[in-house]
């Protein structure tokens, strides 16, 4: 039997305290979780870049695995765009953006983690398309956007044969992860943000589970994953933080 536990996050929006920092902390370290994060955790707009955020240093000190780079982590500039996250010890992560030219730096598409059983982890994230292929707007970026859709095949394709665990950090909304869900079965879990919903939401669509928990660093959700003989089994619980 393999199983993980995952510690949900989402649309923070610089509003997560240091006393919230340490009970994730606490939380990730007594369940043996994976603290992960669906984008939109700064306080920046997506056309603006602050000298510093200091909730990445928050999210530093409760031990975060990864985030999805989410509206307000974009920035239509690579460099930009990597001075929002650069100081993160964690891995930042966008499968649909794409660099003109060189690499995206500290942002990767994916990463594989290990559970604390020993199981493997896929992850990778997915960002709301900012600026529409082919429009004028792109010419001044010297990022693009490919197609979401496409961007979760070529991640399908690369990592479930390599995972125990394939899980999507979408920042995409949850009328787009009904789609991805749809679409791409082979995705165990989608962890969502960008849709703000006003209670907690965890739903199971073709085997595929989404959870959404309220923004604002109000809440997360503790996940637990077990599979055995080819049966996945799935445990839940919303945590208020402080």
């Amino acid at each position: 039997m393999t199983s993980v536990n995952l510690l949900h996050t989402a649309d923070m929006h610089s509003r997560l305290t240091a006393e919230a920092a340490q009970q994730l902390r606490e939380i990730r370290e007594q369940n043996h979780a994976l603290l992960l994060d669906s984008g939109d955790a700064i306080r920046a707009l997506n056309v603006t870049v602050r000298r510093s955020e200091p909730i990445i240093e928050l999210m530093n000190a409760a031990g975060y695995t990864a985030m999805a780079v989410g509206n307000r982590e974009y920035f239509f500039r690579k460099r930009g765009m990597l001075h929002k996250t650069h100081s993160a010890a964690f891995a930042t992560l966008s499968a649909n953006i794409q660099p003109v030219q060189g690499d995206m730096g500290h942002i990767k598409r994916w990463t594989t983690v290990a559970a604390s059983d020993g199981s493997r982890v896929g992850l990778f994230g997915l960002t709301p398309t900012m600026i529409a292929p082919g429009s004028w707007v792109e010419r001044l970026s010297d990022m693009r956007f490919i197609p979401w859709q496409e961007a979760a095949q070529q991640m399908v394709t690369a990592l479930r044969g390599q995972v125990d665990w394939l899980i999507a950090l979408s920042h995409l909304g949850q009328e787009r992860d009904q789609r991805l869900m749809e679409l791409f079965p082979e995705i165990d879990v989608i962890l969502g943000g960008h849709s703000h919903p006003q209670m907690t939401e965890i739903e199971e669509i073709s085997g595929t589970l989404a959870s959404y928990p309220r923004p604002y660093a109000k809440e997360a959700v503790l996940i637990t994953l077990g599979r055995q003989q080819g049966t996945t089994d799935y445990d839940s619980r919303v945590i208020e933080l402080l």
